[in-house]
């Protein structure tokens, strides 16, 4: 039976100052905020925001009148 062969992992990181931790702590907080009240990333192309419309109206039932 063959035997397998551990991978070597090398990690590249060091300790963030105070002043990086609170960016990534902001960033991460403005990430989440965004995302829960629906807003789109800056970046973010008009095509990509109306596919994604598209796909919740073709989702959703159509309405009984």
């Amino acid at each position: 039976m063959p035997t397998t062969t551990s991978i070597e992992l090398k990690r590249h990181y060091h300790k963030l100052s105070e002043k990086e931790t609170n960016e990534v702590v902001e960033t991460v907080a403005d990430l989440i905020v965004n995302f829960l009240k629906g807003k789109h990333a800056p970046g973010q192309s008009v095509k990509c925001r109306q596919e994604r419309t598209h796909e919740r109206n073709v989702a959703q039932p159509p309405e009984s009148h």
